[in-house]
């Protein structure tokens, strides 16, 4: 299965890892983490919408402007 995380970006279920909320304030891991990561932005390419979660695969890691809420919604739907 896969799970959709905005714009045209779809991931495998098997390859996630995780699913985080993107508020580096509230966290110093997610701040590290961002920070060393390259993360490749999730949705339209238009540097319009703001990103308001992470996600991390076995492969990648991606921005997504979808609240992590509303993906994890999505990937306990696909199983």
């Amino acid at each position: 299965m896969f799970l959709h995380i905005g714009g045209a970006e779809i991931v495998f279920t098997r390859e996630l890892i995780g699913i985080f909320h993107l508020d580096p304030e509230k966290s110093d891991i997610n701040k590290d983490f961002i920070n060393n990561a390259s993360l490749k932005p999730a949705g339209t390419g238009t540097g319009s919408e703001r990103h308001k979660s992470f996600v991390v695969t076995c492969r990648n890691a991606y921005l997504s402007p979808i609240s992590p809420l509303t993906l994890s919604r999505r990937r306990n739907n696909t199983l």
